[in-house]
């Protein structure tokens, strides 16, 4: 057809980012490199990977996970555990992810062997694998979590294969639960009086409040997990991110746009892949300019409110009625807090009379939070004060346009 452009992008929004095109974070990985070689030592680690939202803690799961595999001959999988709501489902997940994702041949054979009568379904060329949904045999499982582990070991150590990784990632609901806590508390100290040493690297991804969830059910939980806490990229960091993307598809950036495209992604890894990408599609030259970034910036706006906010929180940081409001508070330096009196001198009088009852609509909603001060607010995620701030840009832009 007419018009269709065979370029490709170099960003990858809405998914973890492909390790070939991993950036920055070299002192978390090189924490978790360390973990590694313990485990390639005999030793279990434990480490709960924890941050904002599309601040990148999936990507860098996904990083570790391959290099482990990859440098230091371990097997492994990444456990999406969203809408699992229980420890039947958990394992379930668990050991098909297992299954599915050991390229070895050999090591898979053997594996489904261990796990024959468990098996469902397997699919004409055996990369579907379907596990029971039985609960009673599920359970058998949850019980004997730790011997199935350690006959895996044995099973990979005949291949030279040096441990176990195993990634939780998404952990939405399963965290509620509080036998997932008895769970991992007994299961590692378990592990720590067995005679035998396991290599099994154990990952958790979340953000912070699902690790508050696990201690509270589990207090042990806070000493069983290493913390890896992710915050935002710098700014240098943030660019070099921008000129690789970008310099992988032989294009160049003006410095004036990608301080704006700094700027606006915050160093949240998932906005930086956003505006990126909106960017990229807005080019026509192979040259990004400002121009081109403040284009970009717009359509990125509309996005990561459809994609990322909740709906109703999507429609009150969008609606008309607080604009002017919600761009004063949009302007300010992202992480901050705000008062209530600096507000209110910046917007109209009809903005006043509604300003309080706006703030107590947004505060249900979970948008901001009271401070230990009286008067005084900061957005919950800084995602929230990032894409305020981005719509503040584009409603002035548009004001200008017209």
């Amino acid at each position: 057809m007419v018009g269709i452009t065979s370029k490709e992008s170099p960003f990858t929004p809405g998914r973890p980012v492909p390790f070939d095109y991993f950036v920055a974070r070299f002192k978390e990985i090189e924490r978790l490199e360390r973990a590694i070689k313990q485990v390639s030592s005999g030793r279990n680690e434990n480490v709960f990977i924890s941050g904002e939202r599309g601040i990148g803690k999936s990507s860098l799961a996904g990083f570790i996970r391959y290099l482990a595999e990859k440098e230091y001959s371990f097997i492994g999988a990444h456990c999406f555990l969203g809408g699992v709501k229980d420890l039947e489902g958990m394992i379930r997940v668990i050991f098909q992810r297992l299954l599915q994702e050991v390229s070895d041949k050999t090591i898979s054979d053997k594996l489904k062997s261990i796990f024959g009568k468990y098996i469902k379904g397997v699919n004409l060329f055996g990369v579907v694998i379907e596990f029971t949904e039985n609960r009673s045999e599920l359970h058998t499982l949850i019980d004997n979590f730790l011997p199935v582990i350690k006959k895996i070991n044995e099973t990979i150590k005949e291949r030279k294969k040096e441990g176990i990784i195993l990634v939780l990632d998404d952990l939405n609901g399963i965290t509620g639960v509080s036998e997932f806590a008895q769970f991992l508390k007994s299961f590692v100290d378990e592990l720590a009086t067995s005679r035998d040493s396991l290599p099994l690297f154990l990952i958790l991804v979340g953000i912070p409040e699902r690790r508050e969830e696990l201690i509270k059910h589990q207090p042990s939980v806070a000493r069983i997990f290493d913390i890896i806490d992710l915050s935002p990229m710098n700014k240098d960091e943030s660019k070099e991110f921008f000129n690789k993307m970008f310099g992988k598809r032989n294009i160049s950036v003006t410095s004036k746009a990608l301080s704006l495209m700094v700027r606006f992604s915050g160093g949240f890894p998932m906005l930086m892949h956003e505006v990126g990408d909106a960017v990229f599609w807005v080019d026509k030259d192979n040259c990004i300019d400002e121009g081109d970034t403040m284009n970009g910036i717009i359509e990125a706006a509309g996005i990561v409110g459809r994609k990322y906010l909740d709906p109703q929180v999507y429609q009150v940081l969008k609606s008309k009625t607080y604009h002017s409001t919600l761009r004063k508070m949009g302007k300010l330096p992202i992480g901050e807090s705000f008062q209530r009196k600096e507000i209110l001198k910046e917007v109209s009088e009809k903005e006043q009379k509604a300003f309080d009852s706006f703030i107590r609509r947004i505060k249900r909603l979970g948008i901001i939070k009271g401070t230990e001060v009286r008067g005084e607010y900061r957005f919950v995620s800084q995602l929230y004060h990032l894409y305020v701030l981005i719509e503040a840009f584009r409603a002035e832009k548009e004001k200008e346009i017209m």
